[in-house]
């Protein structure tokens, strides 16, 4: 006597049918192909944002360092150590520059809220090597933070002419 097969697990040629599983094990494959995919690209995309979002950043605070450095420059030279710093809500001096008075740092454009740049003049350059500040000749340093982080330091001279 012949046992007779399931029709669900024989084909019609009396052959098992390996097939019915073998869509699922497919279709799995797939997902997980299609999650590791997704995966890296997400991780690309959050990557590349990240360093948009740092490089936007040090753009900003380059333009603001060089701007306060050359309005400082503008003013022409002070003869005593000076120190300011300028945000959205205004300017303020830790020691007073001798053109304060005439002409006081404006605060900076609503675009930058959240940057704050503190403009120092140190006279501490000693290029004749004698050991101490030559007369006229001092460094201006602008440091710009964000969000109260440090992002740019830049650094140059002022001649008194």
């Amino acid at each position: 006597m012949i046992a007779r097969r399931a029709s669900w697990l024989w084909g019609k040629n009396g052959c098992r049918d390996w097939s019915r599983g073998a869509i699922l094990i497919e279709v799995l494959i797939a997902l997980a192909i299609l999650g590791l995919v997704s995966t890296t690209f997400i991780g690309a995309m959050y990557t590349s944002l990240q360093s948009s979002r740092i490089a936007d950043e040090r753009s900003i605070s380059l333009t603001l360092a060089k701007s306060q450095i050359e309005y400082a420059r503008d003013q022409g030279y002070s003869a005593n150590d000076w120190a300011y710093t300028v945000n959205t809500s205004g300017s303020s001096y830790s020691a007073k520059p001798s053109w304060w008075d005439e002409a006081p740092v404006p605060a900076l454009d609503s675009a930058y809220n959240d940057y704050s740049v503190t403009v120092t003049g140190i006279a501490d350059v000693d290029l004749d090597g004698a050991g101490g500040p030559d007369d006229g000749i001092r460094t201006i340093t602008a440091t710009v933070r964000h969000a109260g982080n440090v992002v740019f330091t830049l650094e140059n001279y002022e001649v008194d002419r």
